[in-house]
């Protein structure tokens, strides 16, 4: 019997196993981590926009100024008023020196504190003696220069006859017991005397204290 040649047998015996395709799973396997680093990287790449967004920038230029605003009420502080006067009126019975008033609008009821300085002038006459009184009053009650702390004053009538400006100072504090408006002045008042006596000057300063 001839031995048969296995060239070109076609059966299962005499055929190669298949072989499995690393290569292609490989690949697969790392396109797929390509893929998942991607996502990653994008995710991380995204919060960092994000934190960048963000963060405060440079501090800007400072914008113009705006209007002013209305004008508050007045605080609870001390209020203060003054006044000054230099024309002559003429003394004679109790009046004011025209001109010489301070007047208050308060909101509540507290002490005022006024202070004054006054010059009058006396046309004297050698043998005439005069006789005058001063005081700060409130200009809502009567006049009267003796309601509040006064000064009396005189001119001697041995002096020669000539021009005299005695000088005083005021003082007096005034109370009140509710808002409203306020007035204050320097009365006067010639006692005695036939010498022509005036306000020849003064100057005012009053302060109010809310209680």
């Amino acid at each position: 019997m001839s031995a048969k040649s296995s060239e070109g047998d076609p059966s299962p015996n005499n055929q190669t196993p298949a072989q499995p395709n690393v290569g292609h799973k490989a690949a697969t396997g790392m396109a797929q981590v390509a893929l998942i680093l991607g996502v990653v990287a994008l995710v991380l790449g995204g919060s960092a926009v994000g934190i960048a967004l963000t963060h405060a920038g440079p501090t800007g230029a400072t914008g113009a100024t705006g209007r002013q605003g209305v004008q508050g009420a007045p605080g609870p502080g001390a209020v203060v008023k003054q006044s000054f006067n230099d024309g002559t009126t003429t003394l004679a019975g109790c009046g004011y020196y025209p001109g010489s008033n301070i007047t208050f609008m308060v909101g509540s009821p507290g002490t005022f504190a006024v202070t004054a300085s006054v010059s009058l002038l006396i046309h004297h006459t050698l043998g005439n003696f005069t006789f005058y009184t001063l005081s700060l009053a409130n200009a809502s009650v009567p006049c009267s220069v003796s309601i509040n702390n006064f000064v009396e004053g005189s001119l001697s009538g041995n002096l020669p006859s000539g021009n005299y400006w005695p000088d005083y100072s005021l003082v007096q504090d005034f109370q009140v017991g509710a808002a409203g408006t306020y007035t204050f002045g320097i009365i006067g008042s010639q006692t005695g005397g036939t010498d022509a006596t005036e306000f020849y000057f003064a100057s005012m300063v009053g302060m109010f204290y809310p209680s």
